[in-house]
């Protein structure tokens, strides 16, 4: 069972990692994604589950969900956000189909967006579920909490590249499920991720994003890896269209090939900013 729990809580979209800038003072921003999860070649049954580094569903089978996330702009260097998500897949009648619960601030610390190196630390609040959705696998029933690093570098107008570090403490009711499994989950959870971004022309950016994160069941291996191709569209100056897809696996090999155990996930969504 691989599992995952370090939510984006307001990413870069529709990258798992984040940039350094910030909504600007008194500015607005509103982002409403689509993603859809697939298990490759998994066992089936409960807990045998590789999961999708970034989301929130750590139950075995697929998922379809709609994340949002709102944004305000406190100062030019600090932003609060929160967010949620709508799971439209698997449902059922005893538990709620929204999850994920998040409240963050990004502070940018160091530097002026767009200009040579930027660094932000943002914290991370995220609220329980209910405990039945903990059985299914949308969430944690008890307040988890962290922090993310942020670093980002501006070469030229062509080409940024952005870095993560996390760090999230993740509790859970041990007298329930975890996602279909019983089994006693790792409370320190690390993240580290590196993405470069190219300007290809006006309104156009493409994406690479690749990662590695802790494995949360205590049982398994330390950690696994994702890989990630994404491209970021301008409808206009306050609208993007974002579409992604990633693989992650236990390693960097089936990440790559995927012929083996692996769990696909595509990201398609807009990203809308208004005073």
């Amino acid at each position: 069972m691989t599992l995952f729990l370090i939510s984006r809580a307001q990413a870069f979209e529709p990258l798992n990692t984040d940039d350094a800038g910030t909504v600007k003072k008194g500015g607005n921003q509103i982002e409403m994604y689509f993603y859809s999860i697939n298990k490759v070649n998994q066992p089936t049954g409960p807990g045998q589950d590789l999961s999708s580094p970034g989301e929130e569903f750590l139950g075995p089978g697929s998922t379809k969900s709609f994340p949002f996330t709102y944004t305000r702009g406190i100062t030019e260097n600090v932003e609060i956000a929160i967010g949620t998500q709508y799971n439209a897949t698997p449902r059922a009648s005893d538990y709620s189909p929204y999850s994920n619960y998040v409240l963050n601030a990004k502070w940018r610390f160091w530097g002026e967006e767009g200009d040579s190196w930027n660094f932000a630390i943002k914290p991370i609040l995220q609220f329980p579920v209910s405990k039945q959705q903990q059985v299914v696998g949308f969430g944690q029933a008890a307040f988890n909490y962290g922090a993310t690093f942020i670093s980002s570098y501006y070469l030229n107008e062509s080409l940024e590249a952005h870095i993560n570090v996390g760090y999230m403490r993740s509790p859970y009711n041990v007298n329930y499920l975890n996602g279909g499994s019983a089994g006693p989950l790792r409370l320190n959870l690390y993240s580290a991720s590196i993405a470069p971004v190219w300007n290809v022309m006006d309104g156009f950016r493409l994406a690479l994003d690749f990662g590695v994160q802790t494995n949360p069941p205590a049982t398994e291996q330390q950690s696994t890896m994702y890989g990630m191709v994404a491209a970021i569209i301008s409808l206009s100056e306050s609208v993007d269209f974002g579409i992604s897809m990633m693989r992650s696996a236990q390693n960097t090999g089936l990440v790559l090939v995927g012929n083996g155990a692996n769990s696909t996930r595509l990201d398609a969504g807009i990203t809308w900013r208004f005073d």
